[in-house]
């Protein structure tokens, strides 16, 4: 192969120092380290970019390499170049050491860190899927799919427990980061390969409370999604491995309450984006002083969402946002929704070559006193904005808010225009009504045991729902069955969306009084549902109060309130709507 432009810029001091895993590594990269230092001017392909590194892939030799370039412009890791550490030699040593012990890792073939330039070229793990992605693929495959988590599960507890055995700590531990051999017979043994070793750090004496947290950021993002058996199962093969002391339960406690404190630490972080120019979201300028904020990718995906698995430009959302008003028009376009305090219409719009299906939200402020406070305060598409990324971080499904806009004169606010993507899916009450109701010829598409059992499910997730929305300190005043849309299929389990994001707001804590209120919303609201009996109700009550490993629940103080406090909103809501229809009958009634 002819020598490239980058290949003959290279000086034989910095091809001095270029660090071998061993000969043969340094056979096969020694005449195309001029590739490694420019993968662009070699055509690799780019597999991820943000401001700390960017990935490359490629081929040498029959080979398919991976090629980490560190480019860090924090004045920590600029320090830390000119006294010889890197983020390269980091985990190049690290692999070395953690395969000695027993722990698989990507194999590192080459590191260098000299005159600005840091990479790391290791050997592809392939065929293979990250563990996050496995997950959600063996859950949709029922009862075989279980049973290779299980299998997986219990290797990964021996993997982490060997890693801390040796002494090391992996500062980005989660399922992301650990790699599912796929070549091997899917029954057969299980096959993990730990990766992104730059972040790892080497201690002498592992404590107790340094290595619950370790595990903590691995359970973050697994904790609502595996059992408390399977939890169990992993801390069992993890303190064999390990050598650790003290009892399942009390290293379980401890890891839940680091994991807690670590969720909450990293869904803030990631809130702060939402207003900041990045990969995920941007600011936005429009003509006739319109200002707001959009997406360009979303990292969730979540209530089938299109628009999630899209990417977007600045420039594809100011040219599809040029003329805001002309979204509000109903030509091309159907109005869902005309009261008094807002406008809803769906229509689709074009992004770039994307053409989505999205309700546009304009708010009419109809109490005049509420526009000093609006000078104040964001509007409340741009809250509704913020809290709906929030749920959609934290798994909670949501419609995905695809733009917020507001147009201001100095603090006065004149308008305001939210854009969310469309779900197809049936309304709560609409979904009762429709698939667990009883049709008057009989003729139901589903059996008896079928609508039970749908039933039953429906009513526990959103129990599960409420019960989340609270944990995380949200609290919503306006939560009832037309706000939330059931996605379901014949074979698959039901999805809750929860929709109409104005009624949403954070709470600094959640007090008992807080909880019974959304309680009692809910259950007010499936109280109008004929579908819906008392068991369901009383099953949708269970939904919240169960927690993993709680055992049994006193349920009975819980009813006994809640239907006092559902009764007393009934009465209530009859006695609006009576002082409503008396102010609107004619005098000659």
């Amino acid at each position: 192969m002819a020598p490239t432009r980058q290949q003959a810029s290279v000086t034989p001091a910095a091809l001095g120092k270029v660090v071998y895993a061993d000969e043969a590594a340094e056979s096969m990269l020694r005449d195309r380290v001029g590739e490694l230092y420019a993968p662009t001017e070699v055509a690799w392909e780019q597999v991820k970019h943000n401001d700390s590194r960017t990935v490359y892939r490629g081929s040498i030799d029959g080979q398919l390499i991976y090629l980490k370039h560190f480019h860090s412009r924090s004045p920590l890791h600029r320090f830390m170049r000119r006294l010889g550490s890197s983020d390269a030699m980091r985990e190049m040593r690290f692999s070395r050491h953690l395969q000695d012990r027993g722990v698989p890792t990507a194999e590192a073939l080459a590191a260098t860190c000299a005159n600005g330039v840091e990479w790391l070229a290791t050997r592809a793990v392939a065929p293979a899927m990250p563990a996050d992605a496995w997950h959600a693929q063996q859950l949709a495959l029922g009862q075989a799919g279980q049973k290779r988590i299980d299998r997986v599960i219990a290797e990964l507890g021996r993997m982490v427990g060997r890693m801390h055995a040796a002494g090391i700590i992996h500062s980005d531990l989660h399922c992301g980061n650990v790699m599912v051999r796929t070549d091997g017979d899917p029954d057969g043994p299980v096959k993990l390969v730990l990766m992104d070793l730059h972040r790892a750090s080497m201690r002498r004496k592992l404590s107790r409370g340094a290595r619950s947290k370790n595990l903590a950021q691995l359970l973050h993002d697994r904790y609502y999604i595996t059992t408390r058996a399977q939890q169990i199962r992993f801390l069992k093969h993890y303190l064999k491995a390990s050598g650790a002391a003290g009892s399942i339960r009390g290293w379980q406690m401890l890891i839940e309450h680091f994991a807690q404190m670590h969720s909450r630490r990293q869904h803030n972080q990631r809130d702060r984006r939402v207003f900041r120019d990045g990969k995920y979201f941007s600011r936005i300028r429009l003509p006739g002083a319109w200002r707001g904020c959009v997406v360009l990718a979303s990292k969730r995906h979540m209530a089938g969402s299109v628009g999630a698995s899209c990417e977007f430009t600045v420039e594809q959302w100011q040219a599809a946002l040029a003329d805001p008003p002309s979204l509000l028009e109903s030509d091309g376009a159907v109005v869902y929704k005309e009261g008094k305090s807002s406008r809803v219409i769906r229509r689709k719009i074009t992004v770039g070559q994307r053409e989505l299906d999205v309700f546009v939200k304009q708010t009419i402020q109809k109490r005049r006193w509420k526009l000093l406070l609006d000078c104040l305060r964001p509007a409340r598409p741009t809250r509704a904005f913020s809290l709906g990324h929030s749920l959609l971080t934290r798994r909670i499904a949501t419609a995905l808010p695809l733009a917020a806009l507001e147009r201001r004169v100095g603090p006065v606010l004149l308008d305001s225009i939210l854009i969310t993507e469309a779900v197809d899916a049936q309304r709560m009450d609409t979904f009762l009504e429709t698939w667990l109701g009883e049709t008057p010829n009989g003729d139901s598409p589903l059996t008896v045991n079928q609508r039970r059992l749908l039933g039953r499910e429906v009513l526990w997730q959103l129990g599960r729902l409420l019960q989340r929305l609270h944990d995380y300190r949200f609290a919503h005043r306006d939560l009832k069955a037309t706000n939330l849309l059931v996605r379901w299929s014949p074979g698959q389990s039901p999805e809750i969306v929860l929709v109409d994001l104005d009624g949403l707001s954070r709470r600094m804590m959640m007090t008992a009084r807080c909880r019974f209120q959304g309680l009692m919303r809910l259950n007010v609201s499936l109280l109008k549902c004929p579908a819906v009996n008392r068991a369901g109700r009383l099953r949708m009550l269970m939904g919240y109060l169960r927690r993993i490993g709680t055992g049994r629940v006193a349920f009975k103080p819980y009813w006994r309130t809640l239907e006092q406090w559902s009764g007393k909103k009934l009465r209530q809501q009859i006695r609006v709507r009576r002082r409503a229809q008396k102010a609107v009958r004619r005098p000659n009634q």
